[in-house]
């Protein structure tokens, strides 16, 4: 499980599971670069790199999509699944 701490007032925090690993995030919104960097530590700002970010089971609209690099949605209390695709830039 991931190391963050949730907010006072949301104890549990919310599960989210990144390619097949759960991590616990303190906020329902989660961002673009927060699932990249559980999925790659440090890595998210690498110019080397494309990431590619998918996503299901999510509270906001549509439930189910990409996530561009900026964007974020907003996840369930738990079950909201990403996975994440690296590639290098030909």
């Amino acid at each position: 499980m991931s190391t963050e701490e949730p907010e006072a007032g949301n104890p549990d925090g919310f599960v989210i599971i990144v390619d097949t690993v759960e991590h616990t995030v303190h906020d329902a919104h989660v961002t673009w670069e927060q699932v990249v960097e559980i999925a790659y530590p440090g890595q998210s700002g690498n110019p080397e790199y494309v990431f590619k970010v998918q996503y299901d089971d999510a509270a906001s609209h549509p439930q189910s999509g990409t996530l561009v690099k900026g964007g974020h949605t907003q996840v369930e209390r738990s079950g909201t699944t990403f996975s994440v695709l690296r590639s290098l830039v030909s």
